[in-house]
């Protein structure tokens, strides 16, 4: 019996053998001290990266908030009440259902003197309350109001500020001193409203930003804890960031919880990686012992030119048919290859799909809405031509959805996609879903005139797809708010420049009654004005 290292392809075998032990070891070290810590600081910008998209959105509710209590604070009627000038302005004005419809639990007209002058709201109980000042049955929202007094006479200056309440309860506060419109003249005191963040807000906030988050109050003693990352399980992670609210002892974090699917991606590949590399050494391995140029070698480098083709070129191609045609394991791993080359085209292909189209309507969704307004933007302003964008609007959907239920609030959504598809879509337009209820069109090569035309067209044909609205207060079906705005052939402009003119459009389209179509008609320059 020949001893085993007599033999040439033993010894062989067993020195790849350990060249391959000293390769996989080699890159597990590489993999622990190297790769693995950069990955993880990628996973951490990552998370770092959702928290401000996160903040960033509740900035943008803040933003809502203050310009809400901006049009009640500079108004005449309002600054007359608050000088004891419309005794009338609570009858008309500070009642349950307007607190309802501008989703507040709390309105404080504060006087010049701060002091409590009228307060109206919502109690524990969700009773609707309304008294002159912090006297039963008021007395109820005495914590609140005294902390929003305490932060108006510490030298609050006079503009329209928006805070975070994190106690008494979670909520966005807007304060405003009270003006006169026209006028120059000193605050007759000051609006405070209280927007209570609800699970329905909350839920709002997650399909917007698409970030499954929470928002919690903490009380801190000293500086606040740094941003902080979990991770829970090797898919799932939870980040947690603070920010400042009211009172100073408290803040608000924002908790998301998120998916680790760079960090796994990452993973993965370099675990291919180091199965590959050993998979390819044991195939050298058992090429040099059997000497099977013919039968592996050759057909492998075929292999390896066709995937080097493919990455190097990117483009859709069959794997070779000599390569499919063989009954041996090459072949077996030839037409496996082929399937999941099959696969991952199609898969790229659906996920290119998911990420430029809204998955209830099938219309386009914000990314590829803002790639197309800018593409547009640019070719217009090379050729010369006007860009128009509309922003839709559906009159009261909220009311819609509490009184029809939400599975007919979709319903009605995707009835009023396919129509703005049939009038706009068709006519090479772009209609995108940018928001909950609102949708946004970029019209190429369209001056204004002929945008409101088209604006206008499409309020009917909504109008006529007379879908019943029994809770709206304008009319008894479902109808749409149109702003309109366009950037000029000779008018350079940022997009969120033109489409913020188009907001302003739809702000005055829903101020003077809805269901209307309003125009934009000073040039759109550098960002949108008045």
């Amino acid at each position: 019996m020949k001893p085993l290292l007599s033999s040439l392809s033993h010894r062989f075998f067993l020195a790849l053998g350990g060249v391959l032990c000293l390769a996989m070891l080699a890159l597990v070290l590489i993999a622990r001290y190297q790769i693995m810590p950069v990955l993880l600081e990628d996973e951490s910008q990552y998370a770092s990266t959702e928290l401000d998209r996160a903040e960033r959105a509740i900035g943008a509710e803040l933003k809502h908030m203050g310009r809400l209590v901006e049009d009640w604070a500079w108004w005449d009627d309002s600054y007359q009440f608050v000088r004891d000038q419309r005794p009338e302005y609570v009858a008309s004005n500070l009642y349950d259902s307007t607190l309802e419809t501008l989703d507040l639990s709390l309105m404080v007209f504060v006087s010049a003197e701060h002091q409590p002058y009228w307060i109206a709201g919502f109690d524990d109980d969700g009773d609707f309350t309304s008294c002159a000042g912090l006297m039963p049955p008021c007395d109820w929202a005495s914590d609140t109001v005294e902390l929003l007094l305490g932060t108006i006479e510490a030298g609050l200056a006079e503009e329209t500020h928006t805070r975070l309440l994190a106690a008494p309860e979670l909520a966005l506060v807007g304060l405003s001193p009270i003006y006169m419109n026209q006028e120059e003249a000193p605050p007759a005191g000051w609006l405070a409203m209280v927007r209570p963040v609800s699970p329905v807000w909350i839920e709002q906030l997650r399909e917007t930003t698409g970030i499954d988050m929470a928002l919690e109050t903490h009380a801190v003693d000293g500086a606040p804890p740094e941003q902080r990352l979990e991770r829970l399980s090797p898919t799932r992670m939870l980040a947690g960031r603070h920010v400042a609210a009211l009172p100073a002892t408290h803040r608000v974090r924002i908790a998301a919880d998120l998916p680790r699917q760079r960090y796994q991606t990452s993973l993965e590949t370099f675990r291919f990686a180091l199965y590959w590399t050993g998979g390819v050494l044991l195939v050298t391995l058992v090429v040099v012992l059997l000497l099977l140029e013919r039968m592996v070698l050759r057909p492998l480098r075929e292999f390896s030119r066709f995937t080097q083709h493919l990455h190097r070129e990117r483009m859709a191609a069959s794997t070779p048919d000599a390569l499919l045609k063989r009954r041996d394991e090459i072949g077996t791993l030839a037409r496996e290859f082929q399937h999941l080359l099959e696969h991952q085209q199609q898969h790229e292909a659906d996920l290119l799909d998911l990420s430029q189209h809204d998955p209830l309507t099938g219309l386009a969704n914000r990314r590829l809405f803002d790639e197309r307004l800018r593409q547009s933007l640019d070719e217009s302003l090379e050729a010369g031509a006007d860009v128009s964008v509309l922003m839709v609007d559906i009159d009261h959907f909220k009311p819609y959805n509490d009184h029809y239920g939400h599975p007919a609030g979709d319903a009605c959504l995707v009835a009023l996609a396919d129509r703005m598809e049939q009038c706009l879509g068709k006519q090479g337009f772009l209609v995108a879903r940018t928001g909950g209820e609102e949708f946004s069109v970029v019209l190429p090569d369209t001056p204004l005139d002929e945008a409101h035309r088209h604006a206008e067209a499409l309020r009917l044909a909504v109008a006529n797809l007379a879908l019943p609205h029994a809770a709206s207060p304008i009319d008894s079906v479902v109808t749409v708010s149109i702003g309109a705005a366009a950037r000029g052939n000779s008018h350079p402009c940022e997009p969120a420049a033109l489409m913020r003119a188009a907001d302003q459009a739809l702000y005055r389209a829903k101020e003077t009654g809805r269901n209307r179509v309003e125009l934009h008609r000073r040039a759109v320059v550098g960002s949108a004005q008045g």
